[in-house]
Order: structure tokens, then C-alpha cells, then sequence
């Protein structure tokens, strides 16, 4: 029995520190001719401790593919170039599943187009990757310092985690200068740093050869971080399922929570790039995905300049496709909210589940002005309300005076106004928003 418990301790061990990233699951070839590049190629990066191995890779019709190592070592990327070699005219969209030792389900990359001309006596197999020269992947060192707020001596064994797309990428501890460093690619990240006896402090940071350093300076913990440790928490009653039920989550039992049909609308203007924004919120919508059940439907809409379904509503069975999905959400863009709100709701009736909690959450970092050109929102969201999908807002990071318009919106809506600042939260807030939407009523 003790050796039992030693191997899933050893399984639960490399699962929870192997985490491996894309730099996108998804590419659009656009129209191509014969002569056309038919391939694009992938990065996948190892962010855990333990190496990974590719296992296999499905290919379907017209897929073949072709890998710079079949081994990922920690903290190293390998390519997966994917080509596509059309045999007739015409639109095409593929899914590629690939099995990774380090994950219990495979990743999903797509690759889709429109093939205008074909050539039946073209090779199927990719190019071999010597024949392009790749460029050296910038990198800097990353130097963390962590110190007394008021003696300003290093503090050692502070835990820093590097959060990079909403995952922790890297979690260390300082040394006795209270320093860490890390060879790091030159990117954005969101850094958290926690001590005992003092709190913790967190903050964004584009890491480039010119700016590669950050001191944090801990103290005595906030007040508000003494409230927050001091808020009773609800505590859900021990839930022992049954042997043949394969749907509860440990958050979501079935027989205490009714299924779930999720839209997220997600405001990716130019502004969410600001103050570790998306970091905290790819944070909180991955912590609620891992939540989410079978029986739970998701959705994803972003709004912009532009409005698009990023995701169309599907049940949560391939939790790391969606993963990555959320991962590479980008910001960039005017904010056009109006739109984005009447798309959301398209895709949430669409989508409509009888006896379900039917909900669109929107998330923020600003406010819609519901004295002048988008008063009528508030109109639709009483409208759809009434319809049976209810509204909720998340504002993450935003500025006190947008507080009164998203709760008047969430009020409308039927739902409540969230709010996250750190990223602690971010691993709370969404979740306890669908378990009390969802709960069934005794």
C-alpha cells in the first residue's frame, strides 16, 4: 500500500510541475495555390520541471507533420511544424491532437484554409527544418530582489512565481541576498512574491535587455490583507460520489449544482495590456475551466476594434485545447463593448440549456457609458435577463470610478459585480460566481 501511495505521489508531483505551453494552437493559411507554403510551424515549450516526451500525434486527411526533438527538457522548446497537402479545391480546417507524456489529455493544434489549386504529385512530407535557419530566441537574465520594507535587509526564502499567460511558469525562492535569477525570453510576465511574516506584493514586467531588474520591498501584511484572511469562507459539505459518477469536479458536484452554459466576453483593447491585466484574468478563466465538468458548456468572446467568437460554445471535454485558447489571448484595439455584449448574448441563447445556469460574464478593466451612447445597453441586458441569461462583471484592475456602471450593468443583468486586484483572487472570484449561479435549489 505504501508503494501504491509513492507512485501517485510521484504522478501528482511531475503533473502539478509539468506544464507545457504553445506560442499559439491555432493557424489560418489563408487561400494558397501549389506553390504556396503549406505549413506553419508551432513552438512548444516546456514550462515544468521534469522533461516530456511526444508519445504520438494523430494526423488526419491531408495532415502530416514533422518535430525538431521528440523530448521537451525543462525550460526548452521543440517545433511542430504541421503541413497540410490539399488533393482537391476547397476550404479546409484540421484538427491535430498530440500526446504528451507529461498530460493526461492531448493538445489540439488547428490548422485551417482554402486550397484554390492542388497538385496530386505533391510531396506530403514537410520540409526538414535545415532548410530554413531560425533565428537565435532572444533571451535576457531576470534579477529579482526581494527586501524589508523598512530595514531594507534581503529577506531569504521568499517564494517568487513567474506567471507567464496565466500560468506559473517558474516558482523559486530566494537566496540569503534575497535574489533570484532566471534566464528568462524576452516577453511579459506577472510576478508574485510572497514571505512569511510578510504578506506579499505583486507586479507586471516586460522583461528586455534593458530593463531586466525588479526589487520588491515586503512588510508588515495590509489591512485589507488581514480582512481578507479573516472573511469567513463558505464551506460545501463533504461530497462522497458515487462510483459511477465520472461528471462532478471537486467544486462542481452534480448533485449540488446544475449544469452551466458560460460565455465569457472579454475585453482585449489596448488598456488590458496595462498592469498585468490579461495575466490575472487568463488566471482566473483557466482556475474556473479546471472546475468546469462534461455537462458544462463554454464559450469565448473578445472584443476590440473588433468582435469575435474565439471560441464557439462546446462542452468542456478537451480542457487543454481551451487552455490554450485563453493563453494566447492577445490585446490590442479600440474598445467597441456594445457590440461585443450583443454577440455574447447571440452565442449564450444560441446555445440555451433548460433547467441550466445560462450566464455571460463580462470582463473589464473599464467602464460603458450608460448616461450617453450606451444607455440601450442596459436595455438588452434587462431584456435577456427576463429571457433567462443573466449577466455578470468582472472588472479586473479597474479604476474606482467605473464601479457604479458595471454594478448598475450586473444589477440589470441579474448577476454581481466581481472585481480582482491580485492574483490570488483571480483564483477564486470566477469560480464562486458560478457556484452560486448554478446551485441547485433545495
Amino acid at each position: 500500500m505504501r508503494s501504491l501511495f509513492s507512485i501517485l505521489l510521484i504522478v501528482l508531483f511531475q503533473t502539478s510541475f509539468s506544464q507545457i505551453v504553445f506560442n499559439t494552437s491555432y493557424h489560418n493559411l489563408g487561400d494558397i495555390n501549389k506553390e504556396d507554403k503549406k505549413y506553419f510551424d508551432f513552438t512548444l515549450t516546456n514550462a515544468g520541471k521534469v522533461a516530456a516526451n511526444i508519445v504520438r500525434i494523430e494526423e488526419p486527411y491531408g495532415i502530416s507533420s514533422r518535430f525538431s526533438k521528440k523530448t521537451i527538457e525543462p525550460d526548452s522548446s521543440i517545433t511542430v511544424r504541421i503541413k497540410y497537402t490539399p488533393k482537391r479545391k476547397g476550404a479546409f480546417k484540421q484538427d491535430v491532437p498530440i500526446w504528451v507524456s507529461v498530460n493526461n489529455e492531448p493538445i489540439t493544434l488547428t490548422i485551417e484554409g482554402n486550397a484554390l489549386t492542388f497538385d496530386v504529385n505533391e510531396s506530403l512530407t514537410p520540409p526538414d527544418f535545415v532548410q530554413i535557419v531560425k533565428p537565435t530566441e532572444e533571451r535576457a537574465d531576470l534579477k529579482i530582489t526581494v527586501v524589508d520594507i523598512n530595514t531594507k535587509k534581503p529577506i531569504k526564502n521568499a517564494t517568487v512565481e513567474i506567471i507567464w499567460d496565466g500560468l506559473v511558469y517558474k516558482r523559486v525562492a530566494t537566496d540569503k541576498l534575497g535574489e533570484v535569477l532566471q534566464n528568462l525570453k524576452l516577453d511579459n510576465y506577472y510576478l508574485v512574491v510572497t514571505a512569511d511574516d510578510y504578506g506579499s506584493k505583486e507586479s507586471d514586467f516586460l522583461l528586455d535587455y534593458k530593463n531586466n531588474s525588479i526589487q520588491f520591498e515586503l512588510g508588515e501584511p495590509t489591512k485589507e490583507e488581514i480582512l481578507a484572511k479573516e472573511e469567513p469562507k463558505l464551506i460545501e459539505p463533504e461530497i462522497i460520489p458515487e462510483p459511477a459518477d465520472t461528471v462532478s469536479t471537486a467544486e462542481l458536484p452534480v448533485n449540488l449544482y446544475a449544469p452551466n452554459n458560460v460565455v465569457f466576453l472579454i475585453d482585449v483593447s489596448v488598456s488590458m495590456k496595462q498592469k498585468g491585466r490579461m495575466d490575472v484574468l487568463k488566471a482566473s478563466m483557466i482556475e474556473l475551466l479546471n472546475g468546469l465538468r462534461p455537462i458544462d458548456k463554454l464559450a469565448i468572446v473578445t472584443y476590440a476594434s473588433s468582435t469575435d467568437v474565439i471560441l464557439e460554445s462546446e462542452y468542456v471535454t478537451d480542457k487543454a485545447k481551451i487552455t490554450q485558447l485563453i493563453q494566447d489571448l492577445t490585446a490590442g484595439g479600440y474598445t467597441a463593448g456594445a457590440k461585443g455584449i450583443k454577440k455574447a448574448y447571440q452565442v449564450a441563447r444560441d446555445n440555451f440549456m433548460k433547467d441550466a445556469n445560462n450566464q455571460v460574464i463580462i470582463a473589464t478593466d473599464g467602464a460603458f457609458n450608460l448616461e450617453k451612447s450606451d444607455k440601450t445597453i442596459l436595455n438588452d441586458v434587462t431584456a435577456n435577463y427576463k429571457k433567462g441569461v443573466s449577466l455578470s462583471v468582472l472588472g479586473v484592475k479597474n479604476e474606482k470610478w467605473t464601479v457604479s456602471s458595471m454594478t448598475a450593468m450586473a444589477e440589470a443583468g441579474g448577476g454581481n459585480y466581481l472585481h480582482i486586484e491580485t492574483f490570488a483572487q483571480a483564483k477564486a472570484v470566477l469560480m464562486n460566481e458560478i457556484k452560486a449561479k448554478s446551485r441547485k435549489k433545495n
